[in-house]
């Protein structure tokens, strides 16, 4: 159940383009990260490029993205992230075109019992039966 937290500069995505960008990275966290895409939360916030700085300056539209996944810890080995890294930054360029500023991505691990859906942590979750 990763919870994506994307973050553009204003301006920069079409709804097409947005539309797009949610649908490459369910697919990715179901085929990269081997997770339900069904489950998949994507939020997708533009920033005002004066709020979005670099170096001190305000950034480029359509040269920056932002993106964040939450997932539960130890849920992924290293070469996932990677990969999910990797296939992310393709992804962002392929819609987006030259993300030349700047590409941020963490992806957050999070201890399964201090997070959760309707509730229910991850932990509990996890222990029901499917």
């Amino acid at each position: 159940m990763p919870f994506v937290q994307l973050k553009l500069a204003k301006g920069q995505v079409t709804d097409l383009q947005r539309t797009e960008i949610a649908a490459g990275l369910t697919e990715l966290i179901g085929t990269v990260m081997g997770r339900e895409k069904r489950l998949t939360t994507i939020i997708i916030e533009e920033i005002p490029t004066e709020q979005w700085l670099i170096g001190g300056s305000a950034a480029k539209a359509g040269a920056v993205s932002f993106v964040n996944i939450k997932i539960s810890k130890g849920t992924s080995n290293p070469e996932e992230m990677a990969r999910m890294m990797r296939a992310t930054k393709e992804l962002m360029v392929r819609v987006l075109g030259n993300q030349e500023e700047a590409n941020y991505f963490i992806i957050d691990e999070l201890n399964p019992d201090a997070w959760g859906l309707d509730g229910i942590s991850m932990t509990e979750r996890r222990s029901r039966p499917r």
